[in-house]
């Protein structure tokens, strides 16, 4: 396997986990002054809940349950840090979404920008459609993503 292939291979979780701090630090630098300590909260737990994925997938692959990223396509080998990730994925997924729906997330999310901090940076705030849209789809093709990605039947590298 080339060299490169195999960091990305072993090493994605780390990557993804800079991009989320990357995220974090610019997203932050863009809350307006005047809603600093209360966007600083929203945002620091919308940096959390998006690193925490990442965070499962480190530690499977440090543990060594499973050792490349490739083992996360294949949840039908019922691996438990591979089944651990999906859940971790489905349950923010429509925590968000009932939030955002059902809670007023959605004017919060565009009053404070806090999609910064998943990497959609715009000097204009989403709109409230955009911003309900976006956590609707979200539990929605989860089912969708999983299917596929059990009927892919991914081979793991050897």
């Amino acid at each position: 396997m080339p060299p490169f292939f195999r960091l990305l291979s072993e090493y994605f979780w780390l990557i993804a986990l800079s991009f989320s701090a990357f995220n974090y630090r610019k997203a932050r630098g863009a809350i307006a002054t005047s809603q600093a300590s209360k966007g600083a909260i929203y945002l620091q737990r919308f940096a959390l809940c998006a690193s925490l994925p990442w965070v499962v997938m480190g530690l499977g692959q440090i543990l060594g349950f499973t050792p490349t990223i490739w083992h996360y396509f294949r949840p039908q080998d019922g691996n438990p840090f591979v089944i651990a990730w999906l859940a971790v994925i489905l349950v923010l997924t429509c925590a968000y979404a009932w939030w955002v729906l059902f809670a007023g997330g959605a004017q919060k999310v565009r009053d404070l920008n806090l999609m910064a901090a998943l990497g959609q940076h715009s000097s204009k705030p989403p709109s409230l459609l955009f911003v309900k849209l976006f956590a609707a789809f979200g539990p929605l093709f989860f089912p969708l993503w999983l299917y596929m990605v059990v009927s892919m039947n991914v081979p793991l590298p050897k």
